[in-house]
């Protein structure tokens, strides 16, 4: 159950009742003469289609290579039935030609083996090239498990961090932040302004739409009006805080005791909008620079 997603865990149970389906109640069609007719082949074939189907379009699987897999591997099962049906149709070289086109039940069978290898070495090429854009891609992963995280939502978010920065010295570097962590971590989803700011009158609503509050300091942070706003509201949900720190003055960024010495001077409203029972600076000073080490941007 922990490869699927959490509003398809009983995706198992529909699994489960088609194998059942298809290889053992199948055999009750026509119980007498069942296995000289096309019937148990077109019913096999067809749920194994709807099955397909529904896999492709309901997406039950966490991770993008087990939905492949899976699909790949019903997919060949649906031929083999189809195939099947061929080769059972064919029995007669004169219906075979009728039917299928083949002029004997031996064309047929060859049709039907060079078909069959034929898909079994594209899904083993889909298979290795998808095990080596794995390889060769970064990617960060657990240490105690070797596989990338699964990056599970609450229900009442929809983000997984929102990165909130001072727009004139740490635009260009947030980008950068972002782009980066969707390359290597696949389906994570960070808010940023310049891809969904469709209200700056919205900004405490959007913090509390994310589950991580990443807080890039750079020269002037403290000092921008929207980015306290987006702090208070921050400190008010009480996300966790992940620190980013601009070093580099020549890239907007500022020392610690610079920082500090910003937020001192500027976070002093009294009971702003998204934190009404804001303690003043202190409060902002221990979650930021205290909890834990700013990570450094290079």
């Amino acid at each position: 159950w922990r490869d699927y997603d959490p509003r398809f865990l009983f995706w198992e149970v529909v699994d489960l009742v088609r194998k059942i389906l298809l290889a053992s109640l199948v055999l009750f069609i026509q119980t007498d003469d069942g296995s000289t007719k096309l019937l148990r082949l077109v019913v096999a074939s067809a749920v194994s289609a709807l099955f397909l189907a529904a896999l492709a379009l309901a997406r039950p699987f966490k991770r993008a290579d087990d939905l492949q897999l899976s699909c790949i591997a019903n997919l060949l099962l649906t031929c083999c039935f189809i195939l099947g049906t061929v080769i059972h149709i064919c029995g007669e070289d004169e219906r075979c030609e009728t039917l299928v086109g083949f002029e004997s039940a031996r064309g047929a069978s060859a049709f039907v083996i060079v078909l069959t290898v034929t898909m079994i070495a594209v899904s083993l090429v889909v298979i290795i090239l998808q095990t080596a854009g794995a390889v060769s891609a970064p990617e960060i992963r657990l240490v105690n498990t070797g596989r990338p995280p699964i990056l599970e939502l609450p229900k009442e978010c929809h983000f997984h961090g929102f990165i909130s920065h001072c727009w004139g010295t740490g635009q260009d570097q947030t980008h950068t932040v972002v782009r980066q962590l969707q390359l290597l971590l696949p389906g994570v989803r960070i808010w940023l302004d310049v891809d969904n700011l469709d209200d700056v009158g919205k900004l405490e609503e959007s913090v509390a739409d994310a589950v991580n509050f990443l807080v890039f300091l750079s020269a002037g942070y403290f000092k921008s009006y929207n980015c306290r706003r987006e702090l208070y509201a921050a400190l008010s949900s009480s996300r966790p805080f992940i620190p980013i720190h601009e070093a580099d003055t020549a890239k907007g960024g500022a020392s610690i005791e610079a920082l500090k010495a910003e937020c001192s001077s500027s976070c002093v409203e009294v009971a702003p909008k998204g934190h009404p029972s804001y303690s003043g600076p202190d409060e902002v000073l221990a979650r930021v620079f205290d909890e834990a080490d700013p990570i450094v941007w290079v």
